[in-house]
């Protein structure tokens, strides 16, 4: 063992919230509560924001209805939507064929990735280019005068009196530390709770590395998906054999070797077998492995496979399920909240569920809404001089609503 000395540690800032992590789920709490008049600050580890929806490749909402043709989430992810199809850049179905079973439409979709599960018919899912999401991000986070500092990694948390008085972060400049009245974990792997006590479950799973190919030729065979680029297609390659440790270095680097090295042996697969990819390049690999899994929050409330189409009084967001038709999860309040900790609400795939109901909350447009309600909260709370847990869910779901979210209940 090592100790570390005692050091004077400079303060960067106070701001109202401060949200760790800069994926969908925290550019969308950012957002929601820069918007509510909170001074927002957002740190981010790596040069990008979107995480797995931009630098992960994985740029496909699944999905934004309940699979029975009717949407279940709005709001900030809608917004993202419509800024999206404005530039041209994403693809979705039409309204009207929304839990369509038609043979044609299904494979149409499926092409796009946006048809899973079975039976299959057509969902309100949407397919888009990941530059222009981090575009359609800057510029929000620009307007909304969101402090963004990139290139600054968590790296701990200072506690007095059951709240977080600091967080703690490295970047070329050393270590400082921020002093938020509210914070938002939107880490994707609960660093932040993990730093202040709070009750956890994590799991080992098999990594996943997409890349997109261009210079196809006619139509590609196998499990590949269109993109909105002629003669580009983006290949979800994986999962692994293995399973890893996603809160383990060591384990991510050999995942990030092992997987490299399937996904260009997928290429000359696909170069050597079908003649729509003879003159076809590897475009580029996703710039983060397809994580999906890795530490959940224990929080005040889990919530399970047994409560889906469960009505919550304290129900801030819905969502569908991506690979199942006609169930419906309202997210409550208390998925977002730990008893370990009175200012930190937790957003986006590591909220408080069990790992069945993951599997539906972890995907981006429920981590959106999650983002989204999480930041509205925090941004309440910290006007109101109050922790997170004693805020006023009811005064939370006026604004959401307000702010075009589904929140059910």
């Amino acid at each position: 063992m090592w100790h570390e000395p005692a050091r004077e540690v400079p303060v960067l800032g106070r701001p109202d919230v401060l949200v760790v992590g800069a994926g969908a789920a925290g550019v969308a709490a950012a957002l929601a509560a820069a918007r509510r008049g909170a001074d927002t600050w957002l740190i981010e580890r790596s040069s990008s924001i979107g995480g797995l929806a931009t630098v992960g490749l994985i740029n496909l909402l699944l999905t934004l209805d309940d699979g029975a043709g009717h949407q279940v989430v709005a709001g900030l992810c809608q917004e993202f939507v419509d800024r999206l199809a404005a530039l041209g850049r994403c693809r979705f179905p039409p309204k009207e064929q929304w839990n369509s079973e038609d043979a044609e439409l299904v494979a149409r979709w499926r092409g796009s990735g946006l048809v899973w599960g079975a039976p299959e018919s057509v969902r309100y899912s949407v397919a888009f280019d990941p530059d222009a999401f981090v575009d359609v991000a800057i510029a929000a986070l620009r307007h909304s005068r969101v402090r963004l500092r990139m290139h600054t990694s968590f790296a701990g948390v200072g506690l007095a009196d059951g709240a977080i008085a600091a967080v703690l972060v490295e970047s070329k400049k050393g270590r400082e530390a921020i002093l938020p009245r509210a914070v938002v974990d939107a880490s994707g792997d609960g660093d932040v709770f993990v730093a202040a006590g709070a009750d956890y479950e994590q799991v080992k799973i098999p990594p996943h590395l997409w890349f997109r190919v261009g210079g196809v030729d006619g139509g590609p065979r196998g499990f590949v998906f269109d993109t909105l680029d002629p003669g580009r297609v983006l290949v979800p390659w994986g999962p692994h054999a293995e399973r890893v440790d996603p809160c383990d270095p060591d384990d991510l680097t050999r995942a990030e070797l092992a997987c490299r090295e399937g996904a260009a042996a997928a290429f000359a697969d696909l170069r050597a077998s079908d003649p729509a990819f003879a003159r076809a390049w590897l475009d580029d690999y996703a710039r983060m492995l397809g994580i999906t899994e890795s530490r959940r929050l224990v929080g005040d409330h889990v919530l399970t496979k047994e409560e889906g189409d469960f009505r919550f009084a304290d129900a801030i967001a819905r969502t569908g399920h991506w690979t199942k038709r006609g169930v419906v999860y309202e997210i409550p309040y208390r998925c977002l909240t730990t008893p370990a900790v009175a200012n930190l609400l937790v957003a986006g795939r590591c909220i408080s569920t069990t790992r069945y109901v993951h599997q539906a909350t972890k995907e981006i447009p429920a981590a959106m809404a999650t983002g989204e309600a999480a930041g509205t909260a925090a941004a309440i709370a910290a006007a109101a001089g109050t922790g997170v847990r004693t805020v006023d869910v009811d005064e939370v779901r006026v604004a959401l609503r307000a702010a075009g979210a589904d929140v059910g209940g």
